[in-house]
């Protein structure tokens, strides 16, 4: 949220208006799928995406978090608590509490598949359970287990790390400067899944050029897809390990909420590439939640 009386701004390059909703437009890059900003009809000033602002900490402060009901299951504000959550606007509804995270009540939903899309429902594609098929692939350690810029990632005892219990798949927060600067936000929750367990809706093989995708290479050999039309982040694959793909977490509608914690097990002990933070302040205190 800008400062009041901020109410012009001005953009270069191949922006998308995408009307949400009746009142609210949002804004993304065409080439990157970046998240802009976006703007309520009712409110003369509009709401920029933070992860486009360059040198931001110290300047941003989180305030809040609005709309608290939509994840369910408080999504990734249950790290961060320490701030009031509120129903809808913080200036139109009143502080509402926190829920308690409970696995042992979403785990007991054992659905085969889960259906996953993004906002408009140009990009629509259902994920399985793990199989032992699952266990074939291989893959380095993530930076999200073992902090690249200590340790090496080469996984010499070929470590299953994206399997839990044979029964989840891991998901996890990335703080990189290439996500931020794609997304369009400080964080971005990815959720690791074997590309064969990741379907078109009529049951045929996962296609990266299916519905609405557009495809941005961020650096050699790593590929994003992004709704064109609405803006949604949607996947991340390199060719180092081309069959398992990150997974945005946001496009899965698990029916206890937004972590999804029927299908995923998140990684608490570290926010990936956390030393390349912008937004300092913000990644630090999501770190310090999740250890909580």
């Amino acid at each position: 949220m800008l400062p009041d009386g901020t109410t012009d701004l001005q953009f270069e390059g191949p922006i998308v208006d995408y009307k949400s909703s009746k009142t609210v437009s949002r804004c993304f890059c065409d080439h990157c799928g970046a998240n802009v900003y976006f703007q309520d009809s009712n409110n003369l000033r509009p709401d920029v995406c933070t992860g486009i602002f360059d040198r931001a900490d110290g300047v941003l402060e989180l305030r809040n978090h609005i709309f608290l009901p939509d994840a369910k299951d408080d999504g990734l504000a249950v790290w961060l608590s320490d701030i009031p959550a509120y129903e809808g606007y913080s200036t139109q509804s009143k502080p509402i509490e926190y829920q308690k995270s409970d696995y042992a009540k979403s785990g007991k939903d054992q659905a085969t598949e889960l259906q996953a899309y993004c906002q408009c429902k140009g990009v629509q594609f259902k994920v399985s359970r793990p199989d032992k098929t699952s266990r074939t692939m291989a893959s380095p350690w993530p930076d999200l287990i073992k902090p690249h810029i200590s340790e090496p990632s080469e996984n010499e005892d070929d470590v299953k790390w994206w399997l839990r219990a044979n029964q989840r798949f891991l998901a996890g927060t990335c703080a990189c400067t290439s996500c931020r600067l794609a997304s369009g936000f400080d964080i971005q929750t990815w959720a690791f899944i074997p590309k064969p367990y990741i379907l078109q809706i009529n049951g045929k093989p996962l296609d990266f050029g299916m519905g609405t995708l557009k495809r941005y290479q961020s650096s050699e050999g790593v590929y994003r897809e992004f709704c064109g039309k609405c803006g949604a982040t949607v996947f991340w694959h390199c060719d180092e390990r081309p069959y398992l793909i990150d997974v945005s977490v946001g496009l899965l509608d698990a029916k206890e909420g937004a972590r999804a914690e029927s299908w995923l097990d998140w990684w608490t002990d570290r926010v990936s590439y956390e030393e390349e933070a912008q937004n300092k302040d913000l990644v630090a205190r999501l770190s310090a939640g999740m250890k909580r």
